[in-house]
């Protein structure tokens, strides 16, 4: 079920879904509904959505099917941030300050990565038998085109 809460300052939208594969799509395509009705597109949409897509797909294989997955978006006017939590069997979050990229032929392993580079926030809680937390998020480069009386096209 989702929630949205909108207020002057800051705009939430609450999903709570299955550990289903192919509800990924659905949650993604409602965070990227979400944020370009508040004016977020280009770049900031881009690589947020990248980094929310592979918490979101790790959050599916690794936090058990048992439980459902709660994903948390909040965009103010500088930026737009998601936290990602499962129920799953947890991990330890001991990890360097930049995960390395595997090697070009491992089948896995990029999520974390990826994840860094496309966030300007970026933080993981977790904890064995507790589930874990996933924080993505971007400062918004974009102006705020309903401040200025704008659409999201330019046109007056």
């Amino acid at each position: 079920m989702a929630t949205n809460q909108m207020s002057t300052a800051e705009a939430v939208l609450d999903f709570r879904v299955p550990a289903k594969p192919h509800l990924a799509r659905v949650v993604r395509e409602g965070v990227a509904e979400f944020a370009t009705a508040r004016g977020v597109g280009g770049e900031d949409l881009g690589h947020f959505m990248i980094a929310l897509g592979e918490a979101l797909a790790n959050a599916i294989e690794h936090g058990g099917a048992d439980r459902p997955i709660e994903v948390e978006v909040r965009i103010d006017a500088e930026r737009i941030v998601a936290t990602i939590t499962d129920g799953g069997a947890g991990f330890s979050a001991d990890l360097p300050p930049e995960p390395k990229l595997p090697d070009l032929a491992a089948e896995r392993g990029r999520g974390l990565p990826i994840m860094r580079r496309c966030s300007d926030i970026f933080a993981i809680k977790s904890e064995a038998g507790q589930g874990t937390a996933v924080v993505v998020g971007r400062y918004l480069k974009r102006s705020r085109h309903a401040a200025v009386g704008t659409s999201v096209l330019g046109l007056a």
